[in-house]
């Protein structure tokens, strides 16, 4: 080959190459074939789907740092040109977007993207994406305000890691969070999930570390494995749980976490299939709180027995202005309960005292200082059709408290003189006016209360002992 042929050769291959926008990935080692720039001057990089030379491709790791992307929002052909062939980009490796640079901030996935397996997603888990969007002639993604999910809008695929709403709201109708749907999000503190959801996939809230808090609303049946990030304190199951695929053990948690579940019998806690490999066990951090008829069973249920601690749920304690409706679970062995009262955390400072049967009937109040009124308890009994959250429990109203101040509490089940169980907590009353005052300051309702030792009740304005003789107005 004379000089002459030989630079006209060359200048052949360079057209083609600047034609079909190739860039070498020979020295790239990973799940990657080839790289082609897009439209807009990016890199990406592809992986055969099958064997070397299909016609079908995925989306490569895109850990190639030497290349610069050229804009800061990432498009994905649906073709590419490579040897003179045209090859379908339909879906992405594990790993495709885990090294990105920082300043990408979205990807548009084309209408060919078909396979954004449960696996694949980790690729978005780790990316610097605040939007995921798809084209819209896609025909089994969609995105919403740049929220990936299927096509019907029932299951979330990949929440954005870098999106920084503090709290987001998923919308009625998602029944299902893909594996690594919200992971890696280092913003979010509060989720509010829908009544419709019912699956939650494998490390759903995976390393989600603002996070602190989940409530599972009483829909969901199935939380997949790690799906709880280690960060998580407080966790609310709801009463339809069947399975829980170790979702927040093996995690290496560092502090406790407290569970709350309302389901009646222990979901089952299903093994993942590499146990020899991991540290699945760590029930030890865990405080469950579950229905006290119920607490027997989880006691002897593997995956639940042994946690650091088992105790039943108690409802929370309501608060108005100057009062506070308090309620517990009834204790089947306890042949009385004690109730007290403190104004200092230490509970040195004992405000009142109150003393009831096995029944929950007040039978004796001893007050510290001054005189503070105290409805009578009542068995509390749930209208309607809604399924029972709790076991019976008892309940009372104190009133005469003072606005904006922290009481603590101690509340006991006896046998006899023994304590059996105990509960403690606190509670504030609020500022605002009392809920359910109304017309200048006439209850809607009469109201029983306790006065210097007698049983009265009040309507409105007027004041009656049993006997129906008002005693004050």
């Amino acid at each position: 080959m004379n000089m002459r042929t030989h630079l006209l050769y060359m200048l052949l291959l360079s057209v083609f190459a600047l034609s079909n926008n190739i860039v070498s990935a020979q020295s790239y080692q990973g799940d990657v074939d080839f790289a082609i720039e897009n439209e807009f001057g990016d890199t990406v990089y592809y992986f055969y789907q099958n064997e070397i030379g299909s016609e079908n491709v995925l989306v490569g790791e895109m850990k190639n740092t030497s290349t610069p992307f050229k804009t800061d929002s990432l498009v994905i052909p649906s073709t590419v040109l490579y040897k003179g062939k045209i090859h379908v980009v339909t879906g992405m490796v594990a790993a495709a977007f885990h090294y990105i640079p920082e300043h990408v901030k979205s990807i548009t996935l084309p209408t060919t993207f078909e396979k954004i397996e449960s696996v694949t997603t980790t690729g978005f888990a780790h990316s610097s994406f605040v939007n995921i969007y798809v084209e819209k002639a896609n025909p089994k993604y969609s995105s919403v305000q740049g929220i990936l999910f299927d096509k019907e809008e029932k299951v979330l695929v990949a929440y954005p890691p870098m999106r920084k709403d503090s709290v987001f709201l998923l919308k009625e109708g998602v029944v299902q969070l893909g594996t690594n749907a919200f992971a890696c999000n280092a913003y979010t503190e509060k989720l509010i999930l829908p009544n419709t959801l019912k699956d939650i996939g494998d490390r759903a809230f995976f390393n989600m570390s603002s996070l602190r808090e989940v409530i599972l609303q009483d829909s969901v049946e199935k939380i997949g494995v790690s799906a709880i990030s280690k960060t998580i304190h407080k966790l609310t199951l709801g009463n339809r749980i069947q399975e829980v695929n170790y979702a927040f053990l093996g995690n290496q948690r560092e502090d406790d976490i407290d569970i709350t579940c309302h389901t009646l019998f222990p979901p089952a806690v299903q093994l993942p299939a590499h146990t020899a490999e991991v540290n699945i066990i760590s029930n030890h951090y865990i405080h469950l709180y579950v229905p006290r008829k119920s607490l027997h069973l989880y006691q002897q249920a593997a995956g639940w027995k042994d946690c650091a601690s088992i105790l039943p749920i108690e409802p929370p304690i309501v608060t108005g202005v100057d009062t506070a409706s308090v309620s517990w679970v009834q204790n089947f062995s306890a042949t009385g309960y004690v109730w007290t009262l403190y104004t200092d955390e230490a509970r040195t400072q004992r405000f009142m005292s109150l003393t009831f049967d096995a029944n929950g009937h007040l039978t004796h109040i001893d007050l510290n200082s001054g005189h503070m009124p105290a409805r009578m308890p009542a068995l509390y009994h749930e209208d309607g059709e809604e399924e029972k959250r709790f076991a019976e429990y008892y309940s009372f109203t104190i009133s005469g408290l003072s606005p904006e101040t922290k009481y603590y509490y101690t509340r006991q089940s006896m046998k006899g003189t023994e304590v059996i169980d105990e509960e403690t907590g606190s509670f504030e009353t609020q500022s605002n006016e009392p809920t359910g005052i109304k017309n200048n300051g006439l209850s809607s309702e009469p109201q029983k209360m306790i006065k210097d030792g007698r049983v009265l009740i009040r309507n409105g304005k007027e004041t009656y002992g049993l006997m129906g003789d008002c005693v004050e107005k």
